[in-house]
This record gives C-alpha cells, structure tokens and sequence, in this order.
C-alpha cells in the first residue's frame, strides 16, 4: 500500500508506516472509535495535530493540542460541543428517557470517562518522550551512582518511565527487573479484555480504555527494555504464587492490593538473598505503591506526571533534553502509532494544507491479526480517502 494512491487496507510495521505517510505542512483532526462502547461509526475527537514545518530529511515538526476534558463555564455553545464530556453525551444519546438506572448508569459513564481518555493521551505523550517527567525518589544520593537495580511494577511496564530515567541519568548502569507477579497480571489482563470486548457495546465498558495499554503497549515495552538493558525475571516464591488474584471481578477491592503485595515481597526477598540492602528502586507510576513501599524501607522511583485538569498546552513534537544534551523528536507516526494501542482505533483527517481530504486510519484488533503481528507490532493501516466530518461526533 503507497498512501495517497491506494483505498486497500494493509497489514504494516511502523517503520512501514512512516515512509509510506509523507507529511507537509497542514493541520490534522485526530480521533478516536472503540466497538467497546462506541458505534462503529462514531469518532470521538482525540486532538488536532498542527504540522508546522517540514525538514529536508523528511522530519514533520508539529504541535499537538489535545480536547479539553469539559467545557469551562463562559464557553460558547460551539466550544462545549468539541470537549470530551459533550462528545461522549452525544454519542452514548445520554438525555433524561425517564428510566431512573439508566439515566444514573450514563451519568456515572459521562463522569468518568473524559478523565480516562486524558489520563491516556498523558500517560501516551509521557511514553513517547513528548512530555518529560520529574522523579521523585527518595535517595538525595541518587544522582551520585554509578549503578543501581530497578524493578518494575506492572504500572511502570506501560508508561515508558524508564526511557526518561536512562535519559536524565546517561551515564548510570541500570540493571531492570521485571517481577513474574506484573507478567501474570498483564496476561490476565489480555484474556479480560478479549472476554469483555466480545460481549457487545456499551457505553460503561469505557473503562477498558484505562487498563488496555497493559496488554497493548507494556509486552512492546518489555521487549524494548530486554533489547536495551540487562534484565531478569524477579519470580515468586510457590508458596506465595498461589496468592495472585485475576481480573475476573474488576470491582475487587483486594485484587490490586494483593498483586501490590506480591510485588513488595518479592524485592524484600530479593533484597535478602543477595544482601542489597541499598541501590535497589521499586519503579512505580502509583503513589500509593510507592507511599506504601517507602513506608515498608524500601526505594523508589515515581514519575511525576502533568495534572489531567490541567493538561490542556500545546505539545510540541521536539524537546530539548538537558540530560541527553540534544532534541529530542517523537514523529506524527510514533505518536498516531501508540493511540491505536490505547483507543483500538485511531483515524486522523487532513483539513487543510496540500493535503486536505486525506484520512488515514489505524486499526490495532483488526480481526486478521496473527501471532506474528503482534509480536512484530503490525497494524491495520487504510486510506479511506477524502472524509466526511459528519460521522464525527
């Protein structure tokens, strides 16, 4: 498939991708159609992508300005329908038929579900580099060592923490653990998604968004880890193994208490065996992990990540990295690419520029998709040609 030249949707890698996509300067909608609880089609409005300049070599400087979660109060009525919480009215046909349950179920959907969608598109650009984060970690002398042994939990195997790390510390040798306890949890959370996605639309599955970068983009992420660092496998002892709690009861209070638990005693037997009483940092994206396990004696890292009330600035796709002493750049691509991951289905159109018409659309669980797919990252990619507004909400 040449984009531009053909309708037929293909099977591609990434680097398929980016050649294939040649960008100019033009202004793209980017949204999104998840069958989970979305019409098939129904696109909810993810951002708008400025391509401001591109490079001889071919490189696309852009800025990325994502939807806001809600209209602010003072908004005219055009700006409230383009937010995230109007969208979603729209598209769920949320209006008051008298049914006290189901007026009450699409309130408490309509609640929750903007904050999801933006703590997704952080967490992605937080991932891709487009935004950095600041660590916390309570060791003052961090900064001063030559080596230090970092473990994972299943948060920190989504969220792309460990690139930030490696940049702000270049010369420290970092040694990743990944427990067996955040590969199970990851499995398990693959099989529930496939088991709850298959069960038709509806608007309360909204939540499969959160949790789908864990079977999406964490086995990318480790496999990204492995071919960059030193690692290991932490396992667990058996008499503990048989301890781990599943996702079949998403509602259960103590399910990620307990996996939380496994995780901490693993490090504390870790610890133990090898005698590493210091220079070992649980990694986590959770602060009540990380309170807990500080609380506990233990080290760690949790990257501080921008406020979803207030993540409504322009993102630039080049940064300059006081660390890595040079720009870094996350193409249009990558970033189209990573939300595929995370909303299942990711279209953007082109409305203006020498490009004005073209609709590109990435498909992550097309119906096709092989085992070597997935372990080579393939996607679905179709040009469905000039687009009509109209099937976007």
């Amino acid at each position: 498939m040449k984009l531009g030249k053909s309708y037929m949707p293909a099977i591609i890698s990434l680097n398929d991708f980016k050649s294939q996509l040649v960008l100019s300067p033009s202004t793209w909608i980017v949204e999104y159609n998840d069958n989970t609880h979305l019409e098939n089609d129904t696109y909810i409005k993810l951002g708008r992508i400025e391509v401001e300049e591109v490079s001889p070599d071919g490189t696309a400087y852009y800025s990325f300005l994502p939807t806001a979660m809600r209209a602010t109060p003072g908004e005219t009525a055009g700006a409230e329908s383009d937010c995230l919480e109007a969208q979603l009215k729209e598209a769920w046909k949320i209006t008051d038929t008298g049914k006290k349950e189901e007026i009450e179920a699409g309130k408490r959907a309509l609640n929750s579900a903007p904050r999801i969608i933006i703590d997704q598109l952080i967490e992605a650009t937080v991932r891709l580099g487009l935004v950095p984060v600041e660590f916390e970690i309570n060791d003052s002398d961090f900064s001063k060592k030559s080596y230090a042994t970092v473990i994972f939990d299943t948060n920190a195997l989504r969220d792309g923490s460990i690139r930030h790390l490696k940049e702000q510390f270049p010369y420290m040798q970092l040694w990743t653990t990944i427990p067996v306890v955040s590969l199970m949890e990851i499995g398990e959370r693959t099989e529930s998604i496939r088991s709850r996605a298959s069960k038709g639309t509806d608007k309360n599955k909204h939540t499969l968004i959160r949790v789908r970068a864990q079977a999406t983009v964490a086995p990318q992420e480790i496999k990204w880890i492995k071919d960059n660092f030193p690692h290991e496998t932490l396992e667990l002892a058996p008499e503990l193994l048989r301890t781990f709690r599943g996702f079949e009861k998403d509602n259960d209070p103590d399910r990620s208490s307990i996996n939380d638990r496994l995780i901490l005693e693993c490090i504390k037997d870790m610890r133990r065996q090898r005698g590493l009483p210091k220079g070992v940092y649980l990694m986590s994206g959770d602060k009540g992990v990380s309170r807990l396990a500080q609380l506990e004696g233990l080290q760690t890292i949790y990257p501080a990540r921008p406020d979803p009330e207030n993540f409504t600035e322009r993102i630039y796709s080049a940064r300059y990295s006081l660390g890595a002493r040079a720009f870094i750049v996350c193409s249009m691509h990558r970033l189209l690419w990573d939300l595929a991951h995370v909303f299942s289905k990711v279209r953007t159109r082109c409305t203006s520029g020498s490009q004005a018409g073209q609709s590109v659309e990435l498909f992550y669980y097309y119906p096709t998709k092989l085992v070597n797919d997935w372990m080579d990252d393939k996607l679905e990619v179709s040009e469905i040609g000039p687009s009509s507004p109209a099937n976007a909400v």
